[in-house]
């Protein structure tokens, strides 16, 4: 998946899903550069490695899927913002031993805040109902995250 506020560095998509398969990964997403508008600082670049496993990989501006995933995320919900599904995904991930990760090899340029032109308060309250009766990572549990060494590199 794909946001149109995003810019791909030179070469992304082979080394990104080279890294994420080297990786195990399940659920991926690439780095956030420097200045790139994050979410959430466990999705930050950070320096030393290609790869670090998490437990949260946020719903955009790129996520990725490994075909094994599809049966049990596929189709999504209907939501208005997808808020809270990323979290939910992580307790599905965890439970199914699946790997999630964030790829620091192909960081990405996310270039506009996230509801900069839209009121977040809906969002937030969606998010809030849909997790209610969910299980899903919490925010300290999103914040984990350890490098790993790539099969094959």
């Amino acid at each position: 998946m794909l946001d149109d506020d995003v810019v791909l560095p030179r070469g992304f998509l082979d080394r990104f899903l080279l890294c994420a398969e080297r990786a195990g990964l399940r659920i991926a997403q690439p780095a956030h550069r420097v200045h790139s508008h994050a979410g959430w600082p466990v999705t930050r670049r950070r320096p030393g490695g290609a790869v670090r496993l998490t437990r949260f990989v946020e719903i955009g501006p790129v996520t990725a899927f490994h075909r094994d995933v599809f049966a049990a995320l596929l189709p999504f919900p209907d939501l208005q913002m997808g808020w809270g599904l990323d979290a939910h995904w992580g307790a599905v991930a965890r439970e199914q031993g699946w790997r999630c990760g964030v790829v620091d090899a192909t960081p990405v340029l996310h270039t506009v805040p996230v509801a900069s032109d839209y009121d977040r308060t809906p969002a937030v309250e969606e998010a809030r109902a849909f997790l209610r009766d969910r299980p899903y990572v919490t925010r300290d549990e999103a914040t984990w995250s350890r490098r790993v060494r790539l099969s094959g590199a």
